[in-house]
């Protein structure tokens, strides 16, 4: 994992996968961060090769260089010319010729379109580049704090004209897909938050409602199951349910993100699905093979598939 060598072993007149030498390394130090902060301290090498249908480097040869702790993966196919490296690409479709390697999560190389050798920026798109890049830095020096929802609300609200301004998620392009997925980010953690105030007052009359009668949970379910909707995919590992002020923050995306904020989300969402989905299993009015044909088929049922209020209803159950 030393770039200072390769810095030595390329060739700064030729690209590596179509981008400079400079940025190609650039990439090559993320990944290497991306190791130590699992824990490895070297890679071991096996030599493989592309097995991809899809890649013009189907059946070149390179590596599959392995972390000695986290068994996470860089794959890379080296292109020589009369014993010279002339191009390194990553690989998406690598097989080691020993399939008994273990491997875990494959580290990734990704060259955008603009850090592209070859790429011809017009002056509209460095002026928005370069707002993306001022916006995303300002919220970056907090990676290291835990950040309150006041901090990232204000950062929302001052750059989200820019955010808009997508029309459809920036992935080709560096600075724009780095701001545009961090706002998107904090978007859906404030979307969370916008049901805070529901999820506190849910929390409290769950704890007057009578948990032995079916009905008052079935009345309390219904009643708050826009609100369960809304935090269906408030799911992060690091969260204490039932407890959440066990613990000060959940890491999301290299950030440290105050839990107390979401003290009653965390802990309706606990209450909510230690009940619904049991509920839902029971009165549901669809079989397996109905819940699978209105899904896939994006069928306007498939809205009623988790609505414990449409079976209830459709088994003539008033509460």
């Amino acid at each position: 994992m030393d770039c200072n060598m390769l810095a030595v072993l390329l060739d700064e007149s030729i690209t590596y996968q179509d981008a400079t030498k400079e940025m190609f390394l650039e990439k090559l130090t993320e990944a290497f961060s991306k190791f130590k902060r699992n824990s490895d301290t070297y890679l071991l090498p096996y030599k493989g090769f592309c097995n991809s249908e899809e890649c013009f480097n189907k059946g070149c040869g390179g590596y599959s260089f392995v972390g000695n702790s986290s068994k996470n993966h860089i794959d890379l196919i080296f292109q020589e010319s009369e014993g010279d490296i002339c191009d390194i690409f990553h690989c998406n479709g690598f097989e080691t010729n020993d399939q008994s390697i273990e491997r875990m999560k494959l580290i990734y190389i990704d060259i955008k379109n603009d850090e592209r050798a070859d790429f011809k920026p017009s002056i509209d798109f460095l002026i928005k580049s370069q707002n993306c890049k001022f916006a995303y830095e300002e919220l970056l020096q907090y990676q290291n704090t835990i950040i309150d929802k006041e901090t990232y609300t204000f950062w929302l609200e001052k750059h989200f004209e820019l955010f808009e301004s997508f029309d459809s998620p920036p992935i080709s392009y560096a600075d724009f897909d780095k701001f545009h997925t961090l706002c998107s980010m904090f978007n859906k953690l404030n979307e969370f938050l916008q049901v805070s105030d529901l999820a506190k007052e849910g929390v409290e009359e769950f704890q007057t409602i009578n948990k032995s009668g079916e009905l008052h949970l079935l009345k309390w379910l219904t009643k708050y199951e826009k609100t369960g909707d809304c935090l269906t995919l408030f799911l992060y590992d690091q969260i204490d349910f039932e407890n959440s002020e066990k613990r000060g923050y959940f890491e999301f995306n290299d950030f440290k993100i105050s839990t107390l904020d979401f003290k009653y989300v965390a802990k309706f969402k606990f209450i909510f699905d230690e009940y619904y989905w049991d509920m839902l299993e029971k009165y549901t009015t669809f079989n397996d093979d109905d819940n699978i044909r209105y899904i896939n088929e994006a069928s306007d049922m498939s809205s009623y598939v988790s609505s414990l209020t449409y079976h209830l209803y459709k088994r003539g159950i008033i509460i």
